[in-house]
């Protein structure tokens, strides 16, 4: 199974409870980046799968 299709797996299999926990937390993660001076000059914008994708790899 290749990265992606875990991600997708996992996201798809997530209550409402853990997505909007998730969702939280995307929220949160977003605003430390553009309160980074270095980072928010890249527009870089933190996802969901971003999240669960880091969040496999630690497992």
């Amino acid at each position: 199974m290749t990265k992606q299709d875990e991600t997708h797996r996992v996201m798809f299999t997530l209550t409402d409870q853990a997505i909007e926990k998730l969702n939280q937390l995307v929220a949160k993660k977003q605003q430390e980046v553009n309160q980074n001076s270095e980072l928010a000059k890249y527009n870089v914008k933190v996802t969901k799968s971003n999240i669960v994708e880091d969040w496999l790899s630690k497992q």
